[in-house]
């Protein structure tokens, strides 16, 4: 469950470490995220200083990959992670980084993030 004024790890090779959600573009009433939503985030924190494709303090989209609250599935199963993850977008909708260390559940694929998909190593 992520909401306004949540920090955030990348797992994407980006440059940035942690980040803190802004804004949740999904239209719901209480502005909640879950797997595959959408959302501002700006960056807090970087891995390097010199060799960094992203900015500290500016605002990017972002996909959320992992949550700690656990959602439920279509068959009834239940997953959840032991962190809240997300992948920084362009303005294009394409992943800034080129490689997705941690896993990608299978709930992106019905959001049409299939590209997230296969830059991923480990798919849930």
């Amino acid at each position: 469950m992520i909401q306004v004024g949540t920090n955030l790890d990348i797992t994407d090779n980006s440059g940035a470490r942690v980040v803190k959600c802004v804004k949740v573009l999904d239209k719901t009433k209480q502005s909640i995220g879950y797997t595959g939503t959408l959302c501002i985030v700006s960056v807090k924190s970087l891995i390097r200083k010199q060799k960094s494709k992203v900015k500290k303090g500016h605002l990017y989209k972002a996909v959320v990959c992992e949550t700690k609250k656990m959602g439920g599935r279509a068959d009834g199963s239940q997953m959840s992670c032991s962190r809240n993850t997300a992948v920084l977008l362009s303005p294009q909708q394409t992943p800034l980084g080129s490689r997705i260390q941690g896993i990608t559940p299978y709930e992106l694929r019905m959001k049409k993030h299939t590209k997230l998909l296969s830059l991923s190593l480990a798919n849930v």
